[in-house]
């Protein structure tokens, strides 16, 4: 049986990397050039402006859009973009405030469009976020699906405390996620085209076409009032490149060890379909842990309570300890692997 990964679904992690590396460095050179001085977040780049710091952040919802698009769900591609977001800006500590959409499409539809927008403005109305402008790009040769991204502008005061950093000896508490999100489709894609054929099939008696169409889930106001009830030290948002995510919340002389399950059935499902190796899989994707908190030890009982108040499920799933930013994952199975 094939054996499949990201790569093979067309998706080269470090490749990915490199590139962003590029980019950084080009964000560098042109804030010194220019003598307008940005600091790079894990999840935001801020400009100060007075007395407060203006961050902005850009995400789309890629290729799950050929499945919602496949399965008449598009309303979920306007959900998810907002979602990937806002979820992002506010793991700096930041409140999104304004959005900007870019709706690319290889025809003049306005079915799909409005699918579309509705599904923007009802994540926009859940996490308090204003659709201010955007772009309709039509553009026939040049692309032959829907491509659904936004920006947000999130502001945060600079008398905000929050540090958005881990500290030796903390605890790592995660969010279940809401499916995968909008995370690793171009491997699950490839996965169910080589083995189903179809994307709405039953397995196992588990309906993958509901759960390919889920929602991402909403967690920024989550974040934000944890920070504000001084419940955590930083957040991370489980999304590409999955558990590596959090070490973007580490400190330069701390590692992360994480003992994860399988929290969704529907990871399993797409497991056994491609023959996906354990470690593929907490490389690409969230495993059912959307977000996740750092916390200080005497903090954990309350932020479990906080976290089951808001309407989310919590449970404890490492610590930060002494080492050099590496993740370390154990599984269920006893195995040990380094991200």
């Amino acid at each position: 049986m094939k054996e499949w990964t990201y790569s093979e679904a067309g998706v080269d992690l470090k490749k990915h990397r490199e590139m962003h590396t590029l980019a950084h460095k080009i964000m560098d050179e042109l804030s010194k050039k220019l003598g307008i001085m940005v600091k790079f977040e894990g999840y935001g780049s801020s400009v100060r402006i007075h007395d407060m710091d203006l961050v902005m952040h850009i995400d789309g919802v890629g290729t799950k859009t050929v499945i919602l698009e496949k399965l008449d769900r598009l309303d979920i591609a306007g959900w998810d973009c907002v979602a990937m977001n806002v979820n992002d800006v506010a793991c700096t500590g930041s409140q999104p405030m304004l959005l900007n959409d870019y709706i690319s499409m290889p025809s003049a539809d306005t079915k799909t469009f409005s699918k579309i927008i509705d599904g923007i403005k009802k994540a926009s109305e859940k996490s308090k976020v204003l659709l201010v402008g955007g772009e309709t790009a039509i553009l026939p040769d040049l692309v032959n699906g829907i491509d659904v991204v936004c920006t947000v502008l999130a502001t945060r005061k600079r008398s905000n405390t929050f540090k958005g950093m881990s500290d030796i000896g903390d605890v790592l508490v995660g969010v279940r996620s809401n499916g995968p999100h909008a995370n690793g489709y171009s491997l699950i894609r490839k996965i169910l085209k080589n083995t189903l054929g179809r994307f709405d099939a039953i397995v196992d008696g588990f309906d993958l076409g509901k759960w390919l169409t889920r929602p991402t889930a909403i967690y920024s106001e989550l974040i934000l009032k944890a920070i504000r009830n001084n419940l955590i030290k930083a957040a991370a948002h489980i999304t590409g490149g999955a558990f590596s995510k959090v070490r973007r919340i580490l400190p330069s002389d701390g590692d992360v060890y994480l003992k994860l399950g399988v929290y969704d059935k529907g990871f399993e499902v797409i497991r056994k379909l491609g023959n996906v190796p354990l470690e593929e899989m907490y490389r690409v994707f969230n495993m059912g842990i959307g977000l996740i908190f750092s916390a200080s030890k005497d903090n954990v009982d309350d932020l479990l309570s906080f976290v089951e108040r808001e309407g989310f499920e919590g449970l404890v799933v490492g610590s930060v300890i002494k080492g050099s930013k590496r993740v370390i994952i154990e599984v269920e199975e006893g195995r040990k692997f380094e991200l």
